[in-house]
């Protein structure tokens, strides 16, 4: 074999090499997916292991379908690399996907990741109040719920994920904790623009252990922002409906909503931000 072959050889296997790494990293995302709403075509999910279908609540009951009298939205082509939801008023109904199956529970050892993406000027852009633009949970925000919200005070607001457990556990006394000491982590940057979109991801792992080992961890752009330690992360939703809010409050563009049944990796969350279309190439 000369040089020259040699070094054809040498090239084709690193490409094989790579080829294969590329195809391995797709097959643990996919395996790990169990929703995915890319709202290109329509509001309901590309990917459900539950129901796919947006729901809307209406004097508190859910109702399949987008209920909002268009106050939320579709917004063609204004998305990652197609459509997006707008959310244009803060007083807007409710819309939310169920969370069974979607949104994977486990009552031991539990892990996942949820990713998102918004285009928003918390500065100009949104109306006094707090924002969550996603909350997860059969309760409320502060009784074993997971959520990332905007803070009512500030210029600008802080951006903060919380990870709630069972109020009865992180708050025995129920009395009123100030928010330095609740199960919050703020983000460091500030990258939120209404002319750039912004990923948005957290991670969660070792919840459901009885043991005060829990950890959130939030990433804005790929980097990350910090975390929730030191918490005894007791979720009780088993055979409990929870579902996963959207848009809460916010006022903006929305799009690519994701789950996973576990905690990425932070090469993985990377990688979700430097290639927006990565998780829509997932199911082709």
């Amino acid at each position: 074999m000369n040089l020259s072959s040699l070094s054809r050889l040498v090239i084709a296997l690193g490409l094989v090499a790579v080829t294969t790494g590329v195809f391995a990293k797709d097959a643990s995302l996919k395996s790990a997916l169990t929703f995915y709403a890319s709202f290109d075509n329509g509001t309901d999910a590309d990917l459900a292991k539950g129901d796919k279908r947006l729901h809307t609540l209406v004097d508190k009951k859910p109702k399949a379908g987008n209920h909002t009298d268009k106050l939320t939205q579709l917004a063609k082509g204004k998305g990652l690399t197609g459509d997006a939801l707008l959310f244009t008023k803060r007083n807007a109904k409710w819309l939310f996907y169920d969370g069974a199956k979607n949104f994977e529970f486990k009552e031991k050892n539990w892990s996942g990741t949820l990713s998102f993406w918004m285009k928003v000027d918390p500065i100009n852009g949104l109306d006094p109040g707090y924002v969550d633009p996603i909350q997860v949970t059969p309760f409320t925000w502060n009784n074993a719920s997971f959520f990332v919200d905007f803070n009512k005070d500030g210029n600008p607001r802080s951006f903060r994920l919380g990870a709630f457990a069972d109020k009865p556990v992180w708050n025995p006394e129920n009395k009123d904790v100030p928010e330095p000491q609740r199960p919050l982590v703020p983000a460091k940057s500030n990258p939120f623009s209404k002319e750039k979109w912004t990923h948005v991801a957290f991670t969660w792992e070792k919840f459901n252990t009885g043991k005060k080992d829990g950890v959130a961890t939030l990433y804005l752009n790929g980097k990350n922002e910090g975390s929730i330690t030191g918490w005894n992360q007791q979720f009780s939703w088993s055979g409990k409906p929870h579902r996963i809010l959207i848009g809460l409050y916010y006022m903006g563009l929305f799009d690519d909503l994701a789950c996973f049944n576990r905690a990425l990796t932070d090469k993985e969350i990377k990688r979700l931000h430097a290639h927006p279309a990565s998780v829509a190439k997932l199911l082709k």
